[in-house]
């Protein structure tokens, strides 16, 4: 029996860029699999110098990424992302086996949308995506603008 996709991988949001941060390949990797099953599209970086780079080319609709990362972690990607007019807006879910309460209460604090504790489901990973595009969808219709139309 053929089901219809209805969820966040469906046709719907096929053309939404998901940008996956993460210094564990294995981590990348598997994410970016399971996403692109999904419909979306993927890209992968292992730093947080490299997204705040690849943001301001690749606009993406929403950044997955690790909090603990050498060079740049997630807190700090997260702030230099809400200091830019261009990526101050984009969705952020954190992910990190290590999280203290003080970085996962600053990451809420500069307005990160959810926080996941690995390991993790990509069930759960998914139905996080799906909350956060279901919801600016939402707001758009609301604000009588298109969220992320390319222009």
């Amino acid at each position: 029996m053929n089901e219809a996709k209805t969820g966040p991988g469906s046709q719907e949001w096929a053309h939404k860029l998901i940008l996956v941060v993460d210094d564990d390949q294995f981590m990348r990797y598997s994410l970016s699999r399971y996403l692109t099953a999904k419909g979306f599209q993927v890209k992968t970086t292992k730093d947080g110098f490299e997204v705040l780079l690849q943001c301001l080319e690749l606009k993406p609709d929403l950044i997955v990424s690790d909090i603990r990362m050498p060079k740049l972690d997630g807190v700090s990607l997260l702030k230099g992302l809400r200091n830019r007019v261009e990526t101050s807006d984009i969705p952020v879910i954190f992910m990190s086996a290590y999280a203290t309460d003080e970085a996962m209460e600053e990451a809420r604090r500069l307005g990160a949308e959810f926080f996941l504790i690995k390991p993790f489901s990509n069930q759960q990973l998914e139905a996080l995506i799906g909350n956060i595009f279901r919801r600016r969808e939402k707001r758009s219709r609301v604000a009588g603008t298109e969220w992320n139309d390319g222009t």
